[in-house]
């Protein structure tokens, strides 16, 4: 926990092994971001009416049925603990790296803020009103945005050549 408390950029003082060790979970971070985009396209469409379909039902259609709130719970629980961990993680080794302080901020208050929103948007649209499903959409979108600095910036950093001969490898 050292690390996170230096001033300037302890990336350049890592070791090989750590630098492949963050590498590493940083490619599966990736993969999963682009599963869990993919999924939630796929499984419940991008569209405005696809969200409300999903979560409220539709009887008319294909009859789908509305979410129970134990499924509901279920999704909630999981997401709430791999997504905060995640960010967690990526949040750490962002804040390591060395960009302005309101880009940081302003990134990581982006993904977590997008993330709770991606937690709370069923809900809303399932008891609330269908009209959340936009904040759904813009949960998504703001999700994948802000997760592109979280996860490369770091990636930049672990491997570049530090600019100062006494930060050596």
């Amino acid at each position: 926990m050292k690390n996170f408390t230096r001033k300037g950029t302890w990336m350049d003082q890592l070791s090989v092994e750590i630098r492949w060790v963050y590498m590493l979970f940083l490619v599966f971070a990736l993969i999963g971001q682009v599963t869990f985009l993919s999924m939630a396209v796929f499984r419940i469409g991008a569209g405005y009416d696809q969200i409300v379909r999903h979560y409220r039902g539709d009887e008319n259609g294909e009859m789908s049925f509305p979410k129970e709130p134990i499924e509901l719970l279920e999704v909630t629980h999981f997401h709430a603990y791999i997504e905060g961990i995640v960010l967690l993680v990526l949040a750490h080794l962002f804040v390591a790296v060395p960009i302005g302080k309101i880009f940081k901020r302003s990134v990581i208050g982006l993904a977590f803020g997008s993330t709770l929103l991606d937690l709370a948007s069923p809900w809303l649209i399932r008891f609330v009103a269908p009209g959340f499903a936009y904040g759904q959409m813009l949960a998504w979108i703001v999700m994948g945005i802000s997760y592109l600095p979280l996860t490369f910036a770091p990636v930049y950093y672990l491997w570049r050549r530090p600019k100062c001969p006494d930060m050596g490898r």
